[in-house]
């Protein structure tokens, strides 16, 4: 099933990426633009570069995917961002990843898992283990 990851920002993103295209023969990323080329160069899979700030892109890009995997970092603008994606795509399936206490609207969406994790590679082996069960179960998941 296509996965979907939105907002790889760094080295270790790659590492988890490699891992995600080797499991899954269909990785689709979502990377700002903001970043630099070099960077997305060493992004595997199908890429969609754009305004990470605009849910349209997002959402537009997620079209064929079962699986959305969503990074959300310390910029506060990107949860709303997100859950508007969400909410206007049709990914079966959603893993949000964040160091932040979820938020009622986020936990209140169909299929959505949170990940709240402490460190930037912590939460690699549970992505890539509910990426491709068949169903999951859990709504919260604290890696703290």
């Amino acid at each position: 099933m296509p996965a979907f990851f939105i907002n790889p920002i760094n080295e270790e993103h790659i590492e988890l990426l490699n891992r995600l295209d080797a499991q899954n023969q269909d990785l689709r990323v979502f990377v700002s633009d903001k970043n630099s080329q070099d960077f997305i160069d060493k992004i595997p899979g199908k890429k969609a570069i754009g305004d990470i700030t605009d849910d349209s892109h997002i959402s537009t890009a997620s079209e064929g995917a079962y699986c959305g995997i969503f990074f959300e970092e310390q910029n506060k603008k990107l949860s709303e961002i997100f859950v508007n994606a969400i909410q206007n795509s049709n990914m079966q399936r959603i893993l949000w990843i964040s160091k932040k206490e979820p938020r009622n609207n986020i936990l209140e969406i169909d299929n959505l898992t949170y990940i709240k994790h402490s460190s930037e590679d912590d939460y690699f082996n549970t992505v890539l283990s509910l990426e491709e069960v068949e169903e999951v179960n859990e709504k919260f998941i604290d890696l703290k």
